[in-house]
């Protein structure tokens, strides 16, 4: 686990079912990198919290997130550790 905590996106299909193998990513600040990992058995991708290195240590939001390149939100999310988040693919 990191040292500031993890965040965890699970996709799930139309019946609520855990997709495995979707690719999850996201993009983090408004200039900052893209994270991508792909879902486990039970449709769960878990992800480290980004942190600011010289503006005080704040979380980074994260302003888009995608599922298989499609996007699923471009609200601006600041993950706790432990948040879960579900999208669901059509």
């Amino acid at each position: 686990m990191s040292e500031h905590g993890t965040f965890s996106i699970r996709v799930v299909d139309e019946d609520g079912n855990g997709v495995e193998g979707a690719e999850v990513s996201y993009q983090c600040g408004a200039i900052s990198g893209v994270g991508s990992e792909y879902t486990n058995g039970d449709g769960w991708a878990e992800f480290e919290i980004i942190h600011e290195v010289f503006l005080g240590g704040g979380t980074i939001p994260i302003r888009r997130i995608w599922v298989n390149g499609t996007e699923v939100s471009d609200a601006t999310i600041y993950p706790d550790d432990g948040d879960t988040f579900s999208f669901t693919l059509p």
